[in-house]
């Protein structure tokens, strides 16, 4: 999504960017791994499979080593031609969650989502992300919140 005069929304590759910076500071300002490449992509908007990740960098670079570092300007070149999901997407995909149409899902329906849809995560990456939702004492949590798991910035509709 591009900004506009009238939109907090965030362009892709400034979305791209800011996941690569937040990942990159973490790992000590050092390019990232082939691991976070598929978590600032997914950030930006991009949806490729960590399967689909490895095949578009053997594609564009060849041979994939575990050890492999990756800076923004690749990242940038490994999405050229990738088809980006939109945030509306991901929200009414949430929304299904969403039983009394309130704008809120339980962390359950959430954790289910996660691993039944796209690149499946296990239990103790679920619970990572989850760790700092803000989720209310019935188990709830804001689907705007939610989508802060596969969006960087703010969400807008």
């Amino acid at each position: 999504m591009s900004s506009n005069g009238n939109s907090t929304s965030i362009s892709t590759d400034e979305r791209l960017k800011q996941a690569y910076e937040i990942l990159s500071q973490r790992n000590h300002n050092r390019p990232l791994s082939l691991k976070d490449v598929g978590t600032v992509m997914r950030a930006a908007g991009y949806s490729p499979t960590n399967s689909d990740l490895k095949k578009i960098i053997e594609t564009k670079f060849g041979t994939v080593y575990s050890h492999q570092l990756f800076d923004l300007k690749t990242i940038e070149d490994l999405c050229i031609g990738l088809k980006k999901r939109s945030e509306k997407e991901v929200h009414d995909s949430l929304r299904c969650f969403d039983y009394e149409r309130n704008g809120f899902i339980s962390a359950q329906e959430l954790k289910y989502f996660l691993t039944t849809r796209g690149e499946k995560l296990n239990e103790e990456e679920i619970d990572e992300l989850l760790r700092d939702m803000d989720i209310d004492q019935q188990g709830m949590l804001s689907i705007e919140q939610a989508l802060t798991l596969f969006f960087v910035g703010d969400y807008t509709e």
